[in-house]
């Protein structure tokens, strides 16, 4: 029986605070998860429409991940505005003291400026802090992807087109494949694990609405993790407003320096 290989969901991955995973394979088929702080290297690649892009408002996406048992192991939201560069992101985070509480962390100012938000269990604003941003650690903690940096991610060479497929609502889908395509499920030279990812493009943006990953060792193969996703634009410019949210700066932040520190 293949044990069970750990790998990052693409929901991790985007999320600004995480590292890209690097995974290794032991012997005996276990797998251990290695995150180091790095930059990330942001792809520049225009939509396919950028002007109509831009004029379409703020990139909204909703990804909730699965497990293998088809458990939801996790839910986030993330907003971009393409033409300010004001980033967003929400999601349930777990305190020392085991309360869990809905946190959005926001990007602002060009990337000069982190902000973290708490929120009680009805989604309202109660308290923020925020740090300063230097060159390296602005390009490090910007993880979040645009649509057209989705866009080209599925649009790369390696990509194998299985075909258009029609959804429950009518809409045309186009089917997927590829083995290690994605950063986030690329293993470290010489390891013997390949994952296979399989994923449901629309076919208006051009962007995943379903994605599937399996790792296979020695011919055998495991589903590691599924992603459902959403995407649109919205208009709402109150979604990077933290104005009127009592307010603390820091020097440091456990999320991106690893210790809170005024």
């Amino acid at each position: 029986m293949m044990k069970k290989i750990l790998i990052a969901s693409t929901i991790m991955a985007s999320l600004a605070v995480t590292a890209t995973g690097a995974f290794a394979a032991s012997g005996d088929l276990t797998m251990h998860a290695v995150t180091e702080a790095q930059p990330v290297k942001k792809a520049i690649t225009a939509p396919r429409s950028a002007a109509a892009q831009t004029q379409q408002g703020i990139e909204y996406t909703k990804e909730i991940s699965y497990l293998d048992n088809g458990s939801v192991n996790a839910v986030v939201e993330t907003w971009v505005d393409p033409l300010t560069q004001d980033k967003r992101i929400d999601m349930m985070a777990k305190e020392d003291d085991g309360t869990i509480h809905p946190v959005s962390h926001y990007l602002k100012e060009k990337g000069t400026k982190w902000v973290e938000v708490s929120r009680d269990k009805s989604g309202k604003a109660v308290s923020g802090k925020f740090v300063k941003l230097t060159a390296e650690e602005a390009l490090r903690v910007d993880t979040w992807k645009s649509f057209a940096e989705r866009q080209a991610e599925f649009a790369r060479a390696g990509w194998k087109n299985e075909g258009v497929t029609t959804a429950k609502d009518g809409t045309k889908q186009v089917k997927l494949s590829g083995k290690d395509m994605l950063e986030e499920d690329r293993q470290p030279e010489g390891s013997k694990v390949v994952v296979h990812e399989y994923a449901t493009l629309d076919t208006d943006l051009g962007l995943p609405v379903k994605l599937e990953a399996f790792a296979e060792y020695n011919g055998q193969q495991e589903k590691q993790y599924s992603v459902a996703y959403e995407h649109k634009y919205v208009n709402d410019k109150d979604v990077f407003n933290t104005s009127g949210i009592p307010m603390k700066e820091y020097s440091q932040l456990q999320w991106i320096h690893g210790a809170d520190k005024q």
